[in-house]
């Protein structure tokens, strides 16, 4: 396998990864996000900021443990009252738990497309400006984390989540297995599946599947012919999708450092109202992988539990988003303070939600770009910036936020 396409299998199967490293798939919606190195800058000016949401106050303290009663006579006496830890009370506007964002430290590049005009970059997030939107669901992110900070493995939630996608294969009490390293595995005919901490369930082809001649599902296939090879495999795996309304999200189209330009391939849950499909679109998917040959070559599925819903929050409009993005009330990993709102050039509405973020809320992700690295040959580096859509009155931090690279 050449370099290059070493570094496109990366960039096409490290949505988990990122994510672990709280890249906001997006970033908050992290999908294939383009991280960027910058080691020498980073090695002068420090760390990069990132963003992750908790709920709720802080840690319980314990109560005073009340002393016995001695008054009563011993045979009568009342036993001594079992000490509870008192519980903090969650604040709250209007029923719904306030969140708090906090930021933390990572050490790795930044998040940036590469495309000679925005326009290039593309998504299939059913989100348009015009959609009036007015309130969005927050979930917990159910996800527990170990002493290392790393997601500690729901061995009952692993196996369900395995066995589900298993059953669709007709692989119904198959042996699961364990890794050294904590993912469960089933292995098939021609097939392995595997689940680790972070719950996608991964299904791999040996020996790789080959589309019908005409197609190209290439690594750096236009973006037509993605789309065929898109409708032909929502097709083709239909009762392996499991959807009520497969809808076809054909993102990407930003390019890598040799100019090459790709796109991904996933179908994701259409059913219900555009909340329903924003939900579906980030939470609900299964995405298509091909290898150097442009056979398929793995499917993921991912199936987030949302059974933690804090609740329906009133969000602002873009508008008003970029208001705070101009005053510097942003999340971003870029190694630059926002230019100006003239570099702002795309918006979308997307979930982040990665790992290792405390709970799964709606931002407004501007594509910002970057002067300071912008190519002799016109190819510009778009940088992402986050602004919360949930309203300011249920964060509790909104004035404190500053997603420069110095701060």
């Amino acid at each position: 396998m050449k370099r290059e396409d070493i570094s496109d299998a990366m960039a096409q199967i490290g949505d988990d990864l990122l994510e672990e490293a709280d890249a906001a798939r997006g970033t908050g919606d992290v999908r294939r996000n383009h991280w960027k190195g910058w080691a020498a800058l980073a090695a002068c000016a420090g760390v990069v900021l990132f963003g992750a949401v908790r709920w709720g106050g802080g840690p319980a303290e314990p109560a005073p443990t009340p002393a016995a009663e001695t008054t009563a006579p011993p045979e009568t006496a009342a036993p001594a009252e079992t000490a509870q830890p008192a519980v903090t009370p969650v604040p709250t506007v209007d029923g719904l738990p306030m969140l708090t964002i906090e930021l933390g430290e990572m050490g790795m590049g930044f998040e940036g497309y590469m495309a000679y005009d925005s326009s290039e970059l593309v998504s299939g997030n059913p989100w348009t400006e015009e959609a009036g939107l007015t309130t969005l669901p927050v979930y917990e992110n159910p996800l527990e984390l170990d002493e290392y900070g790393q997601p500690a493995g729901d061995r009952t939630a692993m196996e369900a989540a395995l066995r589900e996608v298993a059953g669709r294969l007709g692989l119904e009490g198959a042996e699961i297995e364990e890794t050294d390293w904590g993912a469960l595995v089933i292995r098939g005919e021609g097939l392995t599946l595997d689940v680790t901490a972070t719950l996608p369930v991964t299904l791999e082809f040996e020996p790789t599947h080959a589309l019908p001649e005409g197609y190209d599902f290439g690594y750096h296939a236009p973006y037509d012919a993605m789309e065929a090879a898109g409708e032909y495999l929502m097709e083709t795996y239909a009762a392996l999708l499991d959807m009520e309304t497969p809808i076809l999200s054909l993102w990407g189209g930003d390019y890598n450092i040799y100019r090459e330009q790709g796109y991904q391939i996933e179908v994701y849950e259409g059913a219900g109202d555009l909340t329903d499909q924003l939900v579906g679109y980030h939470f609900r998917r299964v995405a298509f992988y091909p290898n150097e040959e442009g056979r398929l070559w793995m499917i993921r599925f991912y199936q987030a539990d949302l059974s933690h819903k804090l609740g329906d929050y009133p969000i602002i409009t873009a508008e008003e988003a970029e208001a705070l993005l101009e005053e510097g009330h942003y999340i971003t990993s870029a190694p630059y303070e926002l230019p100006g709102l003239e570099y702002v050039e795309k918006v979308e509405l997307v979930y982040r939600n990665g790992t290792l973020e405390g709970c799964w809320m709606p931002y407004y992700r501007f594509y910002v770009r970057l002067p300071e690295m912008a190519e002799e040959d016109g190819l510009q580096t778009f940088g992402a910036y986050y602004v919360p859509a949930v309203e300011g009155r249920f964060l509790t931090n909104l004035t404190v936020w500053d997603g420069s690279f110095n701060t």
